[in-house]
């Protein structure tokens, strides 16, 4: 199976952009990207990966992409695991703010 860097492009909070929760790109053993993958909130599961598409003549949407199942199921699980990590990074706060404020100094000190 090939390498895959994903990357969480943007995020939205619930109620915004519709269902669309995040956007990401995958990059395959660093020669093949796809731009545009989302992440929707909805369906029987929660969330689902929605790859990207587009609409012909006839208004329907073609999917750029086609891949096998596999490969499918495999790109879709990176993609929701690095959403997760994203989501956990964004409400975790950082270090500096988990140490103890320093003492204000006192009237006369000087800094």
């Amino acid at each position: 199976m090939p390498t895959l860097d994903i990357r969480i492009t943007s995020m939205y909070p619930s109620g915004t952009q519709g269902g669309t929760r995040a956007y990401a790109s995958a990059t395959m053993d660093g020669c093949l990207a796809i731009r545009g993958i989302k992440v929707v909130e909805g369906g029987r599961s929660g969330l689902f990966v929605s790859m990207p598409s587009r609409k012909t003549q006839d208004g329907y949407k073609e999917v750029c992409f086609p891949v096998t199942a596999e490969f499918r199921e495999q790109l879709y699980q990176a993609v929701l695991d690095a959403y997760q990590q994203a989501i956990t990074q964004v409400q975790t706060p950082p270090a500096q703010m988990e140490t103890a404020p320093q003492e204000a100094p006192q009237p006369g000190q000087q800094m």
